[in-house]
């Protein structure tokens, strides 16, 4: 087989196992590191090796981007499907590749198959094993894409080809759901699939201290806690601004339609006619011009956080503008009250996937706690905000839930879960891990959280949460079984898990 060599983009673009596998042999013959790209959605150095850049080159590693490895396969008599590893969820407006459409995608390819996932993240712009690989989910504790995973296949750190299944390698398949690539290249993943299915919802924006639900406290007789409500509702999502003189919240929630849902407006399940969440303001048919308004807003105060005059200035700026302006996008209902939807289940259940990326840039990190501890968490915040800018920073914070995983490393092991990501504009200056993040990560660790492996962890990573992670040393074990010469452990994993030179 001939050698293989990067394209003009950097990348490695393999066309199959066999290709993989020379590229793992010739790492481990000439001391390099194998790295795998998807949709690029996780912190650059946990994606990467080296100081590679798509596009810019940088790293004698090998980055590899498996865009020429997207089939579909489906399996009628099991109402399973086999779907290779650089396959998008969705659409990728961002694939490096250009390749990414709307009909190569797995989720239109099951929908128009009659199929479904039950559950899908807030956006779907990942490729299959990318959205695996970092524990990533959706808001749902009734439902998980995890729990529908029958087979992983890949290519291990000696060049052996593995197919893992729970049945069978059942250690090596309970490692491999959530491994951060650090077991090898995963080609392929067979899901079992659901039938296809519409979602119906609304979305409503209220005062914290009028939403329906009981944010901080246990519930009263006519008002859900937020633990009860994340549990009772099939799919759901916050989004809490907690800035003085705005502390609001949106609410979006969601699920199956049943018989009784279909009406004169949405029409029969064969004729359905869907409308569809809008998360921007439609404004000449476009919701572009509202998030240029947002990210030129964002722009003007990028330095709030920053020392010295200029960021004096701007926190001015910010104490004069920034309560009326989060006010004007996040307006209250109005007359015609919530926002009510209803869509295909892969239109609707992905609510941010709207957002682009290059005008609205959100990084976070986002720490996973019990599910039966949220009282306490949301408490513990609410008195933390009364700090003002400091604390609350000038963006939102997510809330959703997400059901217990079997996986080892998943943050959800064994536990249903709440998640809280603190979100960050990501055109403005300074380094979260380093000025914002750390005030969090600190406040809450009574709480046992663990962390999205694709988002920003805390230095001490590997210290803080390996006795919160029962199965680190299993794991640890299966990783250096299956990567024995260390081809995947970037010094970016070495740290934040800990892992010693061989």
């Amino acid at each position: 087989m001939p050698a293989i060599s990067p394209g003009q983009d950097g990348f490695y673009h393999p066309a199959s196992e066999e290709e993989i596998t020379q590229l793992i042999l010739r790492a481990r013959s000439e001391g390099l590191k194998v790295r795998v790209s998807g949709s690029a959605h996780s912190v650059a150095a946990a994606i990467y090796a080296g100081a590679f850049r798509p596009g810019q080159g940088g790293s004698r590693d090998i980055n590899i981007l498996l865009d020429r490895m997207t089939s579909v396969q489906f399996d009628d008599a099991r109402m399973q499907v086999t779907v290779q590893a650089g396959c998008h969820l969705g659409k990728d407006p961002g694939d490096p590749s250009h390749s990414s459409t709307i009909e190569n995608s797995l989720f239109y390819q099951l929908d128009r198959h009659g199929w479904a996932f039950p559950d899908t993240g807030g956006i779907i712009h990942q490729t299959v094993a990318g959205f695996l690989s970092t524990g990533s989910s959706g808001g749902s504790v009734q439902h998980s894409v995890g729990d529908q995973i029958v087979a992983i296949r890949l290519v291990d750190g000696a060049g052996r080809i593995r197919t893992l299944t729970d049945a069978g390698a059942r250690d090596e398949f309970l490692a491999a759901g959530v491994s951060m690539g650090l077991l090898g290249v995963v080609t392929a993943v067979t899901f079992q699939c659901v039938k296809t299915f519409h979602v119906i919802g609304q979305e409503t924006s209220r005062p914290v201290s009028d939403c329906g639900i009981d944010l901080f406290g246990p519930g009263t007789a006519g008002t859900r806690s937020l633990e009860q409500f994340l549990r009772a509702t099939e799919h759901a999502r916050l989004l809490w601004w907690p800035q003085r003189g705005v502390r609001r919240v949106k609410i979006w929630q969601g699920r199956a339609m049943q018989a009784a849902d279909y009406t004169d407006k949405t029409g029969p399940p064969n004729a359905f006619r869907p409308r569809p969440y809008r998360e921007f303001p439609m404004i000449l048919g476009s919701n572009l011009p509202a998030q240029l308004a947002g990210s030129a807003y964002y722009c003007l105060i990028r330095y709030w956080n920053t020392p010295g005059l200029l960021g004096s200035i701007t926190r001015g700026l910010v104490r004069l503008t920034l309560a009326p302006v989060i006010r004007l996008f996040v307006a209250i209902d109005g007359l015609g009250g919530p926002q009510r939807f209803w869509d295909s289940w892969w239109r609707a259940l992905p609510m941010d996937n709207e957002a682009s990326d290059r005008l609205m840039p959100t990084w976070f990190t986002e720490m996973w706690f019990p599910l039966d501890r949220t009282v306490e968490v949301m408490r513990r915040l609410r008195d933390h905000f009364e700090g003002g800018l400091p604390a609350t920073g000038t963006y939102a914070c997510e809330i959703y839930a997400t059901r217990r995983s079997r996986f080892w490393m998943s943050p959800a092991w064994d536990r249903d879960v709440v998640k809280i990501d603190m979100f960050w504009f990501g055109h403005n200056a300074g380094d979260p891990a380093m000025t914002f993040y750390p005030q969090f990560w600190k406040l809450l660790e009574g709480f046992d959280y663990r962390f999205h492996w694709g988002k920003f962890l805390r230095d001490d990573s590997a210290t803080y949460l390996r006795p919160r992670c029962p199965n680190w040393d299993n794991f640890m074990r299966i990783r250096a079984a299956s990567d024995p010469d260390q081809v995947f452990v970037t010094d970016y994993w070495r740290k934040h898990l800990g892992i010693p030179p061989r």
